[in-house]
């Protein structure tokens, strides 16, 4: 497991305390974490995860990703075209749409 960062590329703010914030972040293992936090990502609690959405690098080396949550903790899960852990990710770019507050 290897921790990566998550660059914001848009946050949204809601009516009441609720935003939306865009990461985009490059996956270097089959299982990644990255930490939100209020000073990089502008909030302190992650409500839900929107979409995870895989914008390059798509091959049979890395054919899905799989998000949790849990605090600000994101795990990034990759996986091949077989189901198994993804064993290249060159070129690879996920983005992350996730509600917090």
């Amino acid at each position: 497991m290897g921790a990566i960062a998550g660059t914001k590329v848009v946050g949204t703010e809601l009516g009441g305390q609720y935003k939306i914030v865009q990461v985009t972040c490059i996956p270097a293992t089959a299982s990644d974490t990255i930490l939100f936090s209020l000073a990089t990502h502008g909030i302190t609690a992650i409500t839900a995860i929107l979409k995870c959405e895989i914008q390059a690098g798509q091959s049979a080396n890395f054919q899905t990703a799989h998000v949790t949550y849990s605090g600000l903790t994101i795990t990034l899960v990759s996986l091949n075209a077989a189901g198994a852990a993804a064993s290249d990710w060159t070129g690879a770019v996920v983005r992350l749409t996730v509600l917090g507050y």
